[in-house]
Order: structure tokens, then C-alpha cells, then sequence
């Protein structure tokens, strides 16, 4: 098997070779090792074996798929940037002929992410015990269901290299459109953030002072002053106290609304029924829809499958639950068309009309994924003008809040001092 040369100790190592029939022991390289060294003039090529013989003996070679499959430990199918790199590596090894084992140990000698080197190698030990590249990236969930299903279609069609690309591809949308939305946040957030901290600097330091020059002041105060006035008096008394319970309040209510699992759908249904950010969310959600959709289909992958697996990426709610009634009703036997008609109120809040009619026309001459690649590209593209110009839209209500805030601070203050001048007699 490793040697062609017709030599005596290459007959011994060819018969060491085949009588095992079980995982390699110790004992098996030491004789191995022996047998080849007999033979001090060996070419390059049994030179080379020879090391690489050593190289396995040292590393203590993988033990059989059963025993491997017994100790897989499950990670996060979220993909990280390390993730990404690897899968852009393995794409361009793969692509130049290399074989999927060896751009694995290639790739996990490499790697300097120490999480996803330990994952690496209990993939790397599944595939040498004879399971797919796809098959361990499941046992171990490596990435989100849809993914792996792409990465399967590559195997089984010998065109893996391409489908690896294409994931690539789908991973860098995505990430596009949370840095969209993330983004698209970001400055609403700081505004009110930056006018709390205001408040609360304003509250606690200087309106305690204000309402001591207008308490010695013989003149009836307006509600506005009065209120200013209290609201100041009570902050220097209990700054210790109502500082950190407002800046806890806020970091739990961002922690409740947007972070934390259980309770995250309140924060997607807010955000959804925003005037700004639903058409952002609308055009990201059903471009992540339509983009993926047709790559599993032009992969060859069943509509109902594609369609199960794409309900487990989609960030809000409201798509999961959508995509997999989707699901449901086409494994029924009823068509885009008949769902869309029937479930109207429904499907349009999650689906624009123009997607519901492109998507209904394309099924009906038959070149569905073709139409839904053209969809995804043209809400893509929407989505990036939308967080492009978020700030211009959201600036006149942000500039309302702060104007109202403003306002009232200064009518509460000049108008006790134009009383107090009207009460002056020339």
C-alpha cells in the first residue's frame, strides 16, 4: 500500500500493513518503524512515508468513529469571525485539489483560536474514522443547519469547494446585515443615552442651586418652576440613590429587551412596529429569506427541507415562526400563492405585496430560485440605503425630544425672573 518497490523490507511492512485489522497500537509503529529502517537505501518517496509514519506514531493517531462519536461535545452553531477564516482556508485548499483530511490538519495546526482548535480536532478525529466533513460539522454543530445541508449537497455531488464558497458568501450577507442594524441603532441610542446623562448631571448639580435663588425670591413661582424646583431638591437629597437605580434600570431594560433569550421578543416586537426600523428589519429579514432560499434550491436541496432548515436563522421571531408556517403549509401540498391569499393579514406584515407577487410569478414559470436571488439582491441593497440614511430619518424626532427637554428647562427658569422684573416699580 505505501511501497512499490520490490525489496524485502518493503514486503515486510506491506504485510505488518495488512494484517492489521484494528486501530494502530504502539507496538504496531515500533515494527513498522523497524522494518522500514532495514533498508538504508530507500528512495525519496519511502523516505518521505517513513516520516510521515513517525509524524502519525507521535501524534497518536485517531481511534475508530465509534469511540469518536461517544465524546463529541456539542459547541454554538453561531458562526464567529474565526469560523468565517477557517471556512474562506478550507474553501481555497479544497479548491486546489487538496484532499479534506489533510486541508483539516493543515487548518488545525494553523489555527490560533484555542475554542475553535478543540473543535477542529474532534472534527478532524471523526473524519479520519470515516465520517463526511458535513457529518461532523452536525455532530459537533459547527454551523446553523442550512449551512451543513449545503456543505452535504457538495460531498455528494463532488463539488465541495464550491459549495464551501458559497457559504462563505452566505455568511458574509449576514454579517452585513447585523452590522446594518447594529449601526442603524447606535445612534438613536447614543442621543438618548447622552440626553439621560445630561438630565441627570443637570438635575443633581445645578437645579438645586436655581431653586435656592428663587426660594429667596418674594414671588409667586409658576407649576414649571416649582416642579424644576422639587425634582432638584430631591436629587441632591437622594443622588446616592436614584443615579445608580436609573442607570440599573436602563441596563436591565436593554438586557430584558435584547439580550436575553426569554425575554428578547418583546424588544424584536418594539423595534418591529417602529415606523424607521420595521422597513429595515422588513427589507433585512425577507433579502436573508429569499438570498438563502434560492442558493439551497439551486443546490438541489427540497423546498419544505430548505425552508425547516432557514426558520432556525432568521434574528426575529416573527420570520422563525413565519418560515416554518411556510413549511408546513407546502408540505401540505399548497403553493406560495395559496398560502399568500389565504393567511393575507399575516403574510403581509412579514412579506412586502411586491415580494408576495415577484415570489408567486416565479414559482408559476418555474424559475423560483432564480426570481428569489434577484429579490435578495434588490431588498439587500434597499436595506443598506435604509441604514445608510436612519440617522436623517431618525434626527427630527430625536431633535423634537431634546427641544422638548430643553424648552422646558429654560420656561421653567426665565419665567419666575420676568414676574419678578414686572413686579418692579420705576
Amino acid at each position: 500500500m505505501f511501497f512499490n518497490k520490490k525489496n524485502k523490507s518493503n514486503t515486510v511492512a506491506n504485510n505488518n500493513l495488512n494484517t492489521v485489522a484494528k486501530p494502530y497500537t504502539n507496538s504496531d509503529y515500533q515494527q513498522l518503524g523497524q522494518a522500514v529502517s532495514t533498508d538504508n537505501s530507500q528512495d525519496n518517496m519511502n523516505q518521505s512515508v517513513f516520516t510521515e509514519i513517525e509524524q502519525l506514531y507521535s501524534q497518536q493517531p485517531f481511534k475508530n468513529q465509534a469511540s469518536v462519536r461517544t465524546k463529541v461535545k456539542r459547541g454554538s452553531s453561531k458562526v464567529t469571525k474565526a469560523k468565517k477564516t477557517f471556512l474562506d482556508n478550507l474553501a481555497l485548499l479544497v479548491s486546489s485539489g487538496m484532499g479534506v483530511n489533510t486541508s483539516l490538519r493543515i487548518l488545525h495546526k494553523n489555527t490560533q483560536d484555542k475554542a475553535l482548535k478543540k473543535i477542529l480536532y474532534s472534527m478532524l478525529s471523526s473524519v479520519e474514522s470515516g465520517s463526511s466533513l458535513s457529518q461532523a460539522m452536525q455532530d459537533h454543530n459547527f454551523l446553523p443547519d442550512f449551512l451543513i445541508s449545503l456543505i452535504r449537497i457538495g460531498e455528494e455531488s463532488g463539488n465541495l469547494a464550491d459549495k464551501i464558497k458559497r457559504t462563505v458568501i452566505s455568511l458574509d450577507k449576514d454579517q452585513r446585515r447585523r452590522a446594518q442594524l447594529r449601526s442603524a441603532l447606535f445612534y438613536p441610542v447614543f442621543v438618548l443615552t447622552l440626553v439621560i446623562v445630561l438630565g441627570i448631571v443637570v438635575s443633581t448639580f445645578i437645579l438645586p442651586r436655581i431653586g435656592q435663588v428663587f426660594s429667596n425670591m418674594n414671588v409667586k413661582l409658576p407649576v414649571m418652576t416649582k416642579i424644576l424646583i422639587q425634582v432638584g431638591e430631591f436629587m441632591s437629597k437622594y443622588w446616592y440613590i436614584i443615579i445608580p437605580l436609573i442607570l440599573g434600570t436602563l441596563v436591565l431594560s436593554i438586557l430584558l429587551l435584547f439580550v436575553f433569550p426569554a425575554t428578547r421578543k418583546s424588544g424584536q416586537w418594539l423595534l418591529f412596529h417602529l415606523p424607521v426600523f420595521n422597513d429595515l428589519i422588513v427589507k433585512t429579514e425577507v433579502s436573508r429569506f429569499a438570498y438563502n432560499l434560492a442558493m439551497l434550491l439551486n443546490s438541489g436541496i427540497p423546498i419544505t427541507k430548505a425552508l425547516l432548515s432557514l426558520s432556525k436563522i432568521h434574528d426575529y421571531y416573527m420570520y422563525k415562526n413565519y418560515t416554518q408556517f411556510l413549511a408546513n403549509y407546502i408540505q401540505s401540498g399548497k403553493s406560495f400563492h395559496n398560502i399568500f391569499d389565504v393567511n393575507k393579514k399575516k403574510t403581509n406584515s412579514i412579506l412586502p405585496f411586491a415580494a408576495q407577487e415577484i415570489i408567486t410569478a416565479g414559482e408559476e414559470s418555474g424559475k423560483l430560485p432564480e426570481v428569489l436571488e434577484q429579490l435578495g439582491e434588490r431588498y439587500e441593497q434597499e436595506s443598506e440605503q435604509i441604514a445608510k440614511n436612519i440617522a436623517v430619518l431618525l434626527e427630527p424626532a430625536l431633535l423634537i425630544v431634546v427641544w422638548i427637554g430643553v424648552v422646558f428647562l429654560a420656561v421653567a427658569i426665565l419665567l419666575p425672573i420676568y414676574s419678578l422684573v414686572g413686579n418692579f416699580q420705576i
